[in-house]
């Protein structure tokens, strides 16, 4: 027989509390590993700290790095390099949006999912790479 209890989703003064780790069920470092994974052995991910980014590295000196910016979005932040040889205007996906800082993943939240939100970013990484 279970004796614990669960944990009350508000506090006394009406508050949503949810315990720990069960708001977000992954971390954006986690859709960083879950894209490699996709991409294959060439590609190894690394967290940032706490989780909040992760870095995507393969066989090319650019190296791409997921994070959510200001206004909420999906972001893989990447520097064009000429050593590369990446195309210069990649055919992308049709949920990546190019932006400042590389591109985002137009309405992705984590509603959609790791298994989707990873296929997306290696769609998205394999347009900017030209694989």
């Amino acid at each position: 027989m279970d004796t614990t209890t669960a944990a009350p989703l508000y506090d006394a003064n009406g508050n949503y509390t949810p315990a720990p780790g069960t708001e977000y069920p992954f971390s954006i470092s986690d859709i960083a590993r879950a894209t490699a994974r996709l991409l294959g052995g060439a590609w190894m991910a690394e967290s940032g700290s706490w989780g909040v980014t992760g870095t995507l590295a393969g066989p090319y000196s650019t190296e791409f790095t997921f994070c959510i910016d200001y206004e909420d979005d999906l972001v893989i932040a990447y520097r064009y390099s000429t050593d590369d040889d990446f195309p210069t205007d990649p055919e992308l996906p049709e949920c990546a949006i190019k932006c400042d800082a590389g591109v985002y993943l137009e309405l992705a939240s984590a509603a959609d999912g790791l298994d989707s939100l990873a296929e997306r970013s290696a769609a998205a990484i394999r347009a900017i790479t030209g694989c």
